[in-house]
C-alpha cells in the first residue's frame, strides 16, 4: 500500500486501532472551578433529542454525547476520543465488529452497553421520526447486533470500507443514545428526561434561544478531559458583533467569530484561536435535476460560476490565517479521490456572457437563498457580493434571507420543492470536510431513492449509477481510483461552486490558555479548553 493509501487507512479507521498510551497511569486532576461562557452564532432547530437534529445543532447537544468513533486532534479516527477501543473490518468491508471502552457510565451513573449502540444505530436513528442529517446513512446497515456487553457487530447491505467514519464526530453527526432514556411512540421514541450521554459535560438547563448551561463530569472515563470549568454556558447570538463585544466587554470567555472580525479582535488585544479546517463553503446550486431548469444545463451552470469573482471575495471576507480556496466541492487535502492537479474556478466575465448569449438567456431569474449558519455566519455578506457580480453580469436575481431552520425542510424534504420558475437555487452550504467523501456524497448528491438527502446533482439517474458502482468496491485503492475519476466528472460540470476551506475561528478572554479541538468536523472538544 502506498504512503497515500497508508494515510487514508488511517483516516478511515481501516485498521484495528488501540489505546495504546492512553492506558497509563491517570493524572491527579485537579477539581473544575468557574464557568467558561461561549458565544456561538445560534442554536439551529434548538431541539435537544439528537434523532431530531441535524449537524448544525452539535454546537449545542454534541458536547453531552459521544460518538462512537473518536477523532485525534489531528483528523484522523482514533479511539482516545470516542467510545470504541478498537475495531476490524472483515468480510470485504461488509462487516464490523466493534469493542467498546469498558467502565463506562451514562450521567446518571447508569452502565454504557453494547444495547445502547444496538438501539442507536438499530433503532433510534433510523425510526420514522428521526431528520438527523446522517441518519439517512445507517440505512445501509442490515443489522447490528450486541455479541457481548462489550462488543457490537455491524452487518451492512453491502461493502464499504469507510463506514466507521459516519460513526465518527468528523464524518457524521451520529451520537450514541441510552436506551433507558427513550419510548417508544407511534412514529419513532421519546426522550424520557434531558439529555443523558456519556460525554466530559453533563446537561443542566436549557432555554430555547437564551443559553443552554451543562456542568462538568467529574467521573468521566478520561481523565485528561475531565473540564477545568465547572460549568459551560453556550449563548447564540446571530450578530457577529455581538459576539466579539461581549468577549471585549468580558461577558464571555471565548466567541466564534466572522473571519474578518479578526482584526478588530487583534486590535482589542484578545487572543485568537483557529481550528483549520472546521468546514468547508460552497455555492450549492439546487433542483438542476429538473430538467425546466436552467441549471440542468451545463452552459448555465458555467455562466454562473464564470460570473463571480472567487478571488476577490475570499480577500473581502477571509484575511489571511483564516480560509483557503478550494477547486473541488468533496475533496480536501488527504481524502480519498484528492487531486491536486485540479485549479480553483477562474473568473471569466466574458466567457460568462458567451455563454448566456449562446443559451439565449431570457432574464429567468436566479434565487439567492441567503441564510446564516453556525459554521457559516458569513454567507449572507457573502451571498450580498454574489449578487452583485451575477447581475452585474446580466443575470436577474432574487435574494430571500432565511433562518436555517426554516431553510432546512426545503431540501430535507420528500419530495422537494425547488421552483422550476427560477434559473437555479443557490445556497452557499457549509459542511465538514469529510476525507472518507463516501458520506458527503450519500448527504449531498445522490437521489433521496438512493437513501441521499439534498439531490444536489444536475442528473440524479447518472450520478445514481456512478453511485452503485462506488458502493460495490471493498478496497480503498479501488474507492481512491473511482472518486478521483468522479472528482473530475463533477469539477468539469460545474456541478456547484467550492468557495473555501474555513478555520474555525475564535475570540478569547484573558482567561483562556488553549483550546484542543479536532480537525475537520465539528469535533470541538470544548472540554480540552485551559485556564491561564
Amino acid at each position: 500500500m502506498n504512503t497515500h493509501l497508508t494515510m487514508l487507512s488511517k483516516l478511515l479507521g481501516a485498521t484495528v486501532l488501540t489505546l495504546g498510551a492512553l492506558m497509563q497511569a491517570s493524572p491527579v486532576v485537579a477539581a473544575p472551578e468557574g464557568t467558561l461562557t461561549v458565544v456561538v452564532p445560534n442554536f439551529g432547530r434548538e431541539m435537544l433529542d439528537m434523532g431530531k437534529t441535524s449537524t448544525q445543532d452539535l454546537q449545542y447537544t454534541g458536547h453531552t454525547n459521544e460518538p462512537l468513533i473518536g477523532t485525534a486532534p489531528n483528523g484522523q479516527l482514533a479511539a482516545e476520543r470516542g467510545l470504541a477501543e478498537s475495531w476490524e473490518m472483515e468480510d470485504g468491508a461488509k462487516v464490523f465488529t466493534i469493542h467498546l471502552r469498558p467502565n463506562v457510565q451514562w450521567h446518571d451513573g447508569k452502565p454504557f452497553t453494547a444495547d445502547d449502540v444496538v438501539f442507536s444505530l438499530g433503532e433510534r436513528y433510523v425510526a420514522k421520526d428521526a431528520i438527523c442529517t446522517f441518519c439517512r446513512l445507517l440505512q445501509v446497515i442490515d443489522s447490528v447486533t450486541a455479541v457481548d456487553d462489550h462488543t457490537v457487530k455491524i452487518v451492512l447491505k453491502e461493502p464499504d470500507p469507510s463506514f466507521m467514519a459516519v460513526l465518527s464526530a468528523r464524518d457524521g453527526d451520529i451520537r450514541i443514545l441510552p436506551r433507558h432514556n427513550y419510548k417508544p411512540t407511534a412514529e419513532g421514541f421519546e426522550m424520557i428526561e434531558g439529555p443523558i450521554g456519556t460525554g466530559p459535560w453533563k446537561f443542566a438547563e436549557f432555554n430555547r434561544g437564551v443559553d443552554m448551561l451543562l456542568t462538568a463530569n467529574e467521573s468521566y472515563w478520561d481523565p485528561e478531559r475531565i473540564p477545568e470549568f465547572a460549568e459551560l454556558r453556550l449563548i447564540p447570538r446571530s450578530q457577529a458583533s455581538t459576539r466579539l463585544s461581549m468577549v471585549r466587554a468580558g461577558e464571555a470567555d471565548m466567541a466564534f467569530i466572522d473571519p474578518r472580525q479578526v482584526i478588530d479582535a487583534k486590535a482589542a488585544k484578545l487572543d485568537i484561536l483557529t481550528n483549520r479546517g472546521s468546514s468547508k463553503g460552497g455555492l450549492s446550486f439546487y433542483g438542476c435535476w429538473q430538467e425546466e431548469m436552467l441549471c440542468h444545463q451545463q452552459d448555465f451552470r458555467e455562466a454562473l460560476v464564470r460570473a463571480i469573482d472567487m478571488d476577490a471575495i475570499m480577500k473581502s471576507i477571509y484575511p489571511e490565517g483564516t480560509a483557503e480556496r478550494l477547486a473541488t466541492a468533496y475533496w480536501t487535502e488527504g481524502s480519498l479521490g484528492y487531486d491536486p492537479a485540479l485549479e480553483p474556478y477562474k473568473y471569466d466575465p466574458q466567457r460568462a456572457a458567451e455563454l448566456l448569449k449562446k443559451i439565449g438567456y431570457d432574464g429567468t431569474p436566479v434565487k439567492l437563498w441567503s441564510v446564516r449558519t453556525n459554521a457559516m455566519p458569513e454567507a449572507p455578506e457573502i451571498m450580498d457580493l454574489v449578487d452583485g457580480y451575477l447581475r452585474a453580469a446580466g443575470f436577474k436575481t432574487e435574494v430571500t434571507p432565511m433562518e436555517f431552520g426554516a431553510f432546512r425542510p426545503r431540501y430535507a424534504s420528500s419530495p422537494q420543492q425547488w421552483e422550476t420558475n427560477y434559473g437555479a437555487h443557490l445556497y452557499l452550504d457549509a459542511g465538514a470536510p469529510r476525507p472518507s467523501v463516501i458520506p458527503a456524497l450519500r448527504v449531498g448528491i445522490i437521489s433521496q431513492e438512493k437513501g441521499g438527502l439534498i439531490q444536489g446533482y444536475w442528473n440524479l439517474p447518472k450520478i445514481d449509477a456512478e453511485w452503485d458502482k462506488l458502493i460495490s468496491l471493498t478496497t480503498l485503492e479501488e474507492l481512491d481510483a473511482e472518486l478521483k475519476q468522479l472528482n473530475h466528472q463533477l469539477y468539469g460540470e460545474f456541478n456547484s461552486y467550492p468557495v473555501a476551506l474555513r478555520y474555525e475561528v475564535t475570540a478569547v478572554g484573558p482567561r483562556v490558555k488553549s483550546w484542543t479541538p479536532s480537525s475537520f468536523g465539528l469535533a470541538w472538544h470544548l472540554e480540552t479548553v485551559k485556564k491561564k
